[in-house]
């Protein structure tokens, strides 16, 4: 078997490992928020919008997320922030099984030639385990959309105008903003 095979194995592996082994939905996408892309926050209520879940459900993971030390919090007024703790023993582990499950480096180096990128996520209708990625990009025609095959799997690019995301993120359920993507170091945490 080359080596190729090989890493493609692995890399399925890895998409297959976390859907099995993080069976909540919600914790699942938590993951995606917060580890996806370093520097990502969020409040209790904007993250029940994006994901379409239940406030006590949200509530509850990101209860467990603090009290493992996986996540942070400040408080602003009358909200707490969330994001992820770098300061965690495993913060860099989680980064590189997250940012592999998604193939977030191979989403970078789609993106090379801009700048930087608002990306947001989407999960797939008909399999809740397949992550779609939506990109802001206002120069995007109409259904200009991508699929990347890489030695990992499929990666689905949706180029959407602000416009766009904006009703995608009334109408389409779980949403969620990921964060800014800048090629050249977006896959630090990956790359050591």
């Amino acid at each position: 078997m080359n080596d190729t095979v090989l890493k493609v194995h692995v890399k399925k592996g890895i998409r297959v490992m976390l859907h099995h082994l993080i069976t909540s939905k919600t914790r699942l996408r938590l993951l995606l928020k917060f580890f996806l892309n370093p520097g990502t926050e969020g409040y209790l209520r904007s993250i029940t919008r994006e994901f379409g879940d239940s406030t006590n459900a949200v509530r509850v993971e990101l209860n467990r997320f603090v009290g493992q030390n996986m996540l942070t919090y400040r408080m602003e007024k009358n909200l707490k922030i969330y994001r992820a703790n770098r300061g965690h023993e495993a913060y860099d582990d989680i980064c590189e099984l997250v940012q592999r499950y998604m193939n977030w480096c191979e989403l970078a180096r789609t993106l090379h030639s801009s700048d930087a990128a608002n990306v947001f996520v989407k999960e797939e209708a008909t399999d809740s385990h397949l992550f779609h990625y939506v990109v802001e990009d206002e120069q995007a025609g109409i259904q200009d959309d991508q699929v990347i095959y890489t030695n990992s799997g499929v990666i689905r690019v949706h180029r959407r105008t602000t416009e766009e995301i904006l009703e995608m993120s009334e109408t389409v359920k779980p949403f969620f903003y990921i964060g800014r993507v800048e090629s050249k170091n977006s896959c630090a945490a990956v790359e050591k």
